[in-house]
């Protein structure tokens, strides 16, 4: 797993803990956990740790993975200064992720798997369905449409690659809520809703497996 010249290493290198407030649709997500009984919860993508501390000073159980050694230690950092549990891990959510099937019955993702072609995004999806028990909650963001001010590279069809910016080089692909609901198909999706002026594209699922 190549970390050392990832864009999201290089931005958590250099620029520290850069994100500091939990998403603004937090409550209503931890709000939702609680009522759906989850408690071991799956942050994909953690970042510095924001969601972590959130989720950890509500009593839930949390597990980070991200790809970034830099965003990873920054997080370890802010848990131990909560003395908040520090359960981390290093992996690449475009990769099979490091975890046993139906260990999570909570998952949290925010502006994290569009960052990538749409044939690992599969992946991506068919790993958050592997490691999610039956009737488990997630809430995925995802980009739903590109910055104005900023030039981009169309790289295959709905993926873009901006050529400048703090995320210059990463690979953005970009949905339409019909889109997004067809790739979570196998889920049940429970809700889905543009935030942002339209930039963030949020999504809410249960995973809901047919008995035969």
């Amino acid at each position: 797993m190549k970390t050392k010249n990832h864009p999201w290493e290089n931005i958590y290198a250099r620029d520290g803990r850069i994100f500091t407030e939990p998403f603004q649709a937090f409550s209503s997500v931890a709000q939702k956990f609680a009522q759906n009984q989850c408690r071991r919860i799956l942050d994909l993508g953690c970042g510095n740790g924001r969601h972590m501390v959130a989720l950890g000073n509500l009593k839930f159980e949390t597990v980070g993975l991200d790809i970034s050694p830099s965003g990873l230690n920054l997080s370890r950092k802010w848990l131990n200064d909560e003395q908040l549990p520090a359960n981390l891990v290093c992996g690449d959510v475009r990769h099979s992720f490091p975890f046993k099937g139906n260990s999570f019955d909570g998952l949290i993702s925010t502006q994290v798997i569009h960052h990538s072609l749409l044939a690992e995004i599969r992946l991506t999806i068919s790993e958050i369905w592997r490691v999610m028990t039956d009737g488990g909650i997630a809430f995925v963001t995802v980009a739903g449409k590109k910055h104005d001010d900023l030039s981009y590279k169309e790289i295959e069809p709905g993926t873009y690659l901006p050529l400048e910016g703090t995320e210059k080089g990463l690979p953005h692909h970009i949905f339409s809520v019909e889109e997004l609901r067809q790739e979570f198909e196998r889920f049940q999706v429970l809700d889905t809703r543009y935030r942002d002026k339209g930039r963030v594209l949020l999504i809410w699922l249960k995973k809901v497996v047919l008995k035969s």
